[in-house]
């Protein structure tokens, strides 16, 4: 048995020769530990030497930074070889370097917040924005992030080859990194972020702070306010889809990003950060005597986004436009006489608070030829340096094309009926929303052809509720209309122009229609080159895909055909107006106007060309009383007959798959030999109505001839006529429109009388109303012109209480029936005789009786 210390038994100790050798053995492991240690990280730092020496063997000298960098400039030219535009290299000619204390503070530390937040306190380099790049990476399988602090964007852009600093590799990212420590070694933070500054590039061909600000705001830097200060720390993200000139919304939510950041980090409070982001901003440009400013600095935009500032501004490039100098010029004018002068019987357009207008011309083949942005691009007072073309503003009725394509797409024709009548819709704030005409009328059924002519708005509300809106806005996308992305904002008023389109976008999809259904996207440019002579890109002579569907041709041809149908719209407009070309040459066009007369447009094409025009105001205010027709109407007519003075008259061409049949305008069916207003319309092949519903009838009628006549109407009353008899939903409307129909109601016997409405036909003699009767039997005496029932009921609305007290065939002047009245108490009774005619007419004829008891 084991025996513990409490037995009073000692421990055997441990001898002391195998203590020391349990003591050597852990000396020896902990020394192989120690060597295993230092041996690791003696080959970790070996390999850091070796991959820093092999990644740095060829690294650019940090003191490179700030140096001037030779580059080649570009140009810009028209589709004749005509100079436009130089693209001029920032660094040599919109580049100022400033020295740092010049740089105010808060865009400073606008541009820390937003760009690098521990700019102050990193090795050149964000070891946690790595490490989390570095797992994005693994994750994604290639280098998706890069977790770029100012230092490394700035060894970057300045120190990196250009070929070098797009690449997305691993191997790029080490070099950046190896010299964004070395700079940071070498350099203090204020030196670092004061080459960024003076680097980086915000937009507008600006690089650094100076330019920004003088580009942006016409003032040095030091003269920013918080506002603009704040404003241009953000654009360095994406310079060129943030530029304030052409996306203010993008740059405003931008700054706002920026100030939340420097509420985060410490650098403003939340109200002063409130009161930054409510400042307002007023944006300046030096004036510039360009040829087409507005298409060239879309050209520029294009260029940008494809190639990148570097190539665009330093590597040659030569681009060829589709610009025509001749109707640039052209365009330019017109637009800027209708607006400041007028016209032949038009007073100038700005009288009616019209200050400015917008232009586009598109060939066949979607090339731009000419840009008009505004009627002056160095008038600072109507903004003239926005252009106007890529601006979202509201189409009005210029849409409903897209409408009446998708309905077209959904089986209806141009002889589908839509009702042009009042109708209400729930607006979803306790509302509802009741649609107008333009002339405030209502015109009753509609074919789809006079719909579209005539801009009814209540028949194009249908339509869209129709497809729907979705179905509409898939369309117009196809269409190429880039706007309209949150189409549950819009609802049923987007048939009528409630969501904002670019008047580039909504010519664009004119000229689909034009081609036939086959979108090809606006061009601007037809070549680009760069300074070695190879060419970057062409312009593609692709027909375009079709985006109307199967019967694509078909439709464009039809909505074509309606737009270009001079007779349909006199309905509304009027002969001679401003769709109409005086030389008579087939023209498709619609015009539109916006709520409150805010936009005016007028699109519309010839076999050779498609033109859109906008008139309105920068800034949104409403003119005075300026529609599509009076306003961007008269510019369009203008420059389409300049346009096509001298050149030969052509039609549109007629695709296979169309057929034509005779239908009766006003129900839109098949026209029989009793319609009154046969019309020939066109149809996709097959879709043809089969079946007439308008017929002559002769029926014989009394009176005034709105009844019908009956066998007790006197022989001599009796004549025959013949209606043109519409179906039943019409026959209202062709009533109020002078087309008399058929009656359905047969003539009162010509002695009726208020009370008496059965006359002759239905008459109790005796007893006659008001009587008093006695006795257990009442003899009830009087003519019934036909099967007629005696009924008796109580007092002197019985309802439904009647009861039958007897039924006979026509009596003249007999007795028609007992009432025996032992069951009946005294009282007021109602008799009631009903006759039916041979017609099967029902005439009554009723007296009221009092019962009395027989006196003893």
């Amino acid at each position: 048995m084991f025996a513990g210390p409490a037995s009073g038994r000692k421990e055997t100790p441990v001898p002391p020769r195998r203590r020391r050798s349990a003591l050597r053995l852990f000396w020896r492991l902990l020394l192989a530990c120690v060597q295993v240690t230092l041996i690791s990280a003696l080959l970790v730092l070996i390999g850091l030497v070796v991959a820093y020496r092999y990644y740095s063997r060829d690294l650019p000298d940090p003191a490179q930074i700030g140096r001037y960098r030779p580059s080649e400039t570009g140009y810009i030219y028209a589709r004749d070889g005509t100079p436009l535009y130089e693209l001029v290299d920032p660094q040599s000619g919109r580049r100022t370097v400033v020295p740092f204390e010049r740089i105010p503070q808060i865009l400073a530390d606008a541009t820390v917040a937003v760009e690098d937040a521990e700019f102050y306190t990193n090795p050149g380099i964000d070891v946690r924005g790595i490490l989390r790049a570095l797992i994005l990476n693994y994750q994604a399988g290639e280098v998706v992030s890069g977790g770029s602090t100012i230092t490394q964007q700035l060894v970057r852009n300045v120190l990196l080859p250009p070929e070098e600093r797009t690449r997305i590799t691993f191997e790029r990212k080490l070099r950046e990194a190896i010299l964004a420590v070395e700079v940071a070694r070498r350099y203090s933070k204020e030196q670092i972020l004061g080459i960024y500054l003076n680097e980086v590039y915000y937009g507008n061909q600006a690089y650094g702070v100076e330019a920004a600000a003088q580009a942006y705001f016409g003032k040095h830097v030091e003269d920013l306010s918080p506002g603009e200060a704040t404003l241009l720390a953000g654009l360095p993200q994406s310079p060129t889809v943030l530029n304030p000139l052409h996306n203010l919304a993008g740059a405003k939510q931008r700054q706002r990003t920026t100030l939340d950041l420097m509420v985060k980090y410490g650098y403003l409070s939340e109200q002063k950060a409130q009161e930054v982001f409510a400042e307002p901003l007023r944006f300046v440009a030096a004036e510039t005597d360009l040829t087409a400013p507005h298409f060239v600095f879309y050209v520029r935009r294009l260029l940008e986004e494809r190639y990148g500032p570097d190539v665009l501004h330093r590597g040659g490039l030569r681009v060829v436009t589709t610009l025509d100098p001749s109707w640039q010029a052209e365009a330019e004018r017109i637009a800027r006489q209708w607006v400041r002068e007028g016209g032949p019987g038009y007073a100038p357009l700005r009288e009616r608070h019209a200050t400015n207008a917008g232009v586009v011309m598109l060939t066949p083949d979607a090339q731009i030829i000419a840009m008009v942005g505004s009627v002056d691009y160095n008038d600072l007072a109507i903004d003239g340096q926005v252009n106007v073309t890529l601006a979202p503003r509201q189409p009005g009725s210029a849409l409903k094309p897209i409408v009446y394509a998708a309905a077209l797409q959904r089986g209806w024709t141009p002889a589908t009926i839509i009702w042009d009548t009042p109708v209400t819709y729930p607006a979803g704030d306790s509302t509802v929303y009741a649609p107008r005409n333009y002339d405030n009328a209502f015109h009753g059924p509609q074919r789809l052809r006079m719909a579209l002519a005539n801009s009814l708005n209540i028949p194009a509300i249908r339509a869209l509720e129709y497809i729907g809106v979705d179905t509409f806005v898939a369309l117009a996308h196809r269409l190429g209309i880039t706007t309209l992305n949150d189409p549950e904002r819009y609802g049923l008023p987007l048939a009528l122009g409630a969501g904002e389109v670019t008047l580039l976008d909504l010519t664009g999809a004119y000229n689909t229609f034009r081609n036939g259904g086959h979108y090809r996207p606006p061009v601007a440019i037809l070549k680009v080159t760069n300074a070695r002579g190879e060419v970057l890109e062409t312009a593609s002579d692709a027909p375009g895909r079709q985006v109307l569907g199967e019967h694509g041709e078909q439709i464009a041809y039809l909505i074509t055909d309606i737009l270009s149908d001079n007779e349909a719209r006199h309905f509304m407009f009027g002969p001679n107006n401003v769709m109409e070309l005086g030389d008579g040459r087939s023209v498709a066009a619609k015009t539109g106007t916006s709520n409150e007369w805010r936009d005016s447009w007028a699109v519309g094409y010839t076999p050779d060309l498609t033109l859109g025009v906008w008139v309105g105001n920068n800034d949104n205010a409403p003119m005075q009383e300026v529609a599509g027709s009076n306003g961007a109407g008269v510019i369009w007519r203008a420059l389409m007959e300049r346009y096509h003075q001298g050149r030969p008259i052509l039609t549109f061409e007629r695709p296979a798959g169309i057929s034509e049949a005779t239908i009766c305008a006003d129900t839109g069916a098949l026209a029989s030999a009793d319609c009154p207003h046969p019309v020939m319309e066109r149809f996709i092949a097959g879709t043809e109505p089969r079946t007439s519903d308008i017929t002559l009838l002769t029926v014989a009628v009394a009176g005034n001839g709105s009844c019908l006549a009956a066998s007790y109407t006197p022989r001599e009353q009796v004549r025959q006529v013949t209606f043109v008899a519409y179906p039943a939903p019409y026959r209202a409307w062709a009533v109020a429109n002078g087309i008399a129909q058929p009656p359905q109601q047969y003539c009162p016997p010509p002695d009726a009388l208020p009370g008496r409405e059965g006359g002759s036909i239905a008459r109790i003699a005796q007893p006659v109303d008001g009587t008093v009767v006695r006795g257990p039997q009442v003899y009830v005496r009087g003519t019934a012109a036909g099967v007629y029932a005696l009924e008796i009921g109580n007092g002197r609305d019985p309802g439904s209480g009647w009861r039958t007290i007897a039924r006979g065939a026509a009596m003249t002047d007999g007795i028609l029936g007992i009432w025996s009245t032992g069951t009946s108490t005294p009282g007021e009774y109602t008799l009631r005789l009903r006759v039916t005619t041979p017609e099967g007419i029902l005439l009554e004829h009723r007296a009221i009786v009092r019962l009395e008891p027989v006196t003893p």
